[in-house]
């Protein structure tokens, strides 16, 4: 129990840091810039995200396995998934830096003409190879049971990457600046998380040595379907962004994006505790499997759904007037607009914790092929809603489609775990 207050205490941090970030950096960057040019930094800061998927989910299967085998107290076994996963990641990143630095500064990105922009996104496609490194360190925090203080570690991380990026603005007003202060922030912090991590490892080390390619083989299935995961938030995120931006112009993706940080306050607190209890779900399943997680499961999730739906609802009542104090008026009011991104808002939270009950016991291969499916499916939707409605029909798809993937992540539910009734 102290653990997993501790790692609500360190993911409260954490999801403070994450909306102080994006309350102010609304203010902030309309303090230098205007709407469309802040729109244009939104869809330039949502194309590397793609590459959040260059690790093949390897990172957090590899993660979870560690975990489990740590629960056991087999820590060569946690070494051996740790150094395989190091070795892989070393040539996926070198592999993706390489062509990183060929698209956009040889042959070039559609939309990104100007050498400020090609800098700017060159810098956030390294920024997210240069995370994996962090998401490795973060996984030797896990296994070694110190799963606060890797979260806060890498909430530190993202703080120092954001004041990069206010540095790089202050200093110049230049896209390229921006994401450079950003980048180099990252490294930083990055190293540092690193050299933090070895110490009170409980036996985990950082090496190659003990890598083997069947180990890799092991971990290819569950970590293919943990890729999809962040295929379906590219969709829903970043996709969505640049289809309101295609479609509305880039003023509109400010008021979107604006709207969306609000309504997902509800998600963040719930996450808040989903992600305290990922390790605990993966350290209980390798202990006994599915019963030893059951009591702690059924009642964090009720007490999701519970939090989630309340949070929404509120939000609903303050938001006018929260959106009204946050951007001094600059954001028009949008009742239905809102209406619609807290409905989604509601539904993300409620299946938060069933999710992470699958993720964190790599039992997750079925619940990732739906969900990318129906994002996917959703992102048509919204963009033939936003023919007739607007902004308005493209957050309706948005919340019609996460509708769809919490039903499917209750079936994937009683499918996967046993015994069935108890996850009812």
């Amino acid at each position: 129990m102290s653990r997993i207050i501790a790692a609500m205490g360190a993911g409260t941090l954490g999801q403070g840091v994450n909306i102080a970030i994006q309350l102010l950096s609304l203010p902030v960057f309309l303090h230098w810039w205007d709407l469309s040019q802040y729109g244009q930094w939104l869809m330039l800061s949502a194309m590397p995200a793609y590459l959040s998927m260059a690790d093949a989910g390897m990172v957090s299967t590899a993660g979870n396995r560690m975990t489990m085998a740590m629960g056991r107290g087999d820590v060569k076994q946690a070494n051996r998934v740790f150094h395989s996963a190091t070795v892989f990641m070393m040539l996926t990143c070198g592999a993706l830096g390489g062509l990183s630095v060929l698209a956009v500064l040889v042959v070039g990105i559609p939309g990104v003409d100007t050498l400020a922009e090609r800098g700017a996104l060159l810098c956030l496609c390294l920024g997210v190879l240069v995370s994996f490194a962090g998401g490795l360190a973060d996984a030797v925090f896990r296994a070694s049971h110190r799963y606060a203080l890797g979260n806060a570690l890498g909430t530190l991380v993202r703080l120092g990457e954001w004041i990069g990026s206010i540095i790089g603005l202050w200093l110049s007003q230049d896209l390229f600046a921006v994401a450079l202060g950003g980048l180099l922030w990252r490294i930083a912090g990055t190293v540092m998380m690193a050299a933090w991590s070895r110490s009170q490892a409980m036996g985990l080390t950082w090496g190659v040595h003990d890598a083997h390619v069947q180990e890799v083989r092991s971990m290819a299935r569950p970590a293919l379907s943990f890729m999809l995961f962040p295929v379906s938030n590219a969709i829903t995120f970043q996709g969505l962004t640049l289809l309101t931006g295609h479609l509305l112009g880039p003023a509109m993706v400010a008021v979107f994006n604006t709207y969306r940080t609000l309504a997902r306050v509800a998600v963040q607190v719930t996450a808040t505790l989903s992600h305290a209890l990922w390790s605990e779900f993966s350290r209980l399943f390798g202990q006994g499997g599915a019963p030893a997680m059951l009591g702690l499961y059924t009642r964090a999730a009720r007490i999701g759904l519970m939090g989630s739906v309340t949070l929404s609802g509120t939000l609903y009542l303050a938001g006018p007037h929260l959106l009204h104090w946050w951007t001094h008026g600059a954001v028009p009011g949008n009742d239905a607009l809102l209406a619609w991104l807290l409905l989604y808002a509601a539904v993300c939270g409620a299946w938060h914790i069933p999710r992470v009950a699958l993720m964190a016991t790599n039992q997750h291969d079925g619940l990732a092929q739906g969900v990318v499916l129906i994002s996917a499916g959703g992102f048509v939707l919204s963009w033939c809603l936003a023919r007739y409605w607007q902004v308005e029909g493209i957050a309706a798809g948005m919340a019609l489609a996460e509708i769809a993937c919490a039903l499917w992540c209750v079936r994937a539910l009683q499918k996967v775990m046993a015994p069935r009734e108890a996850w009812a």
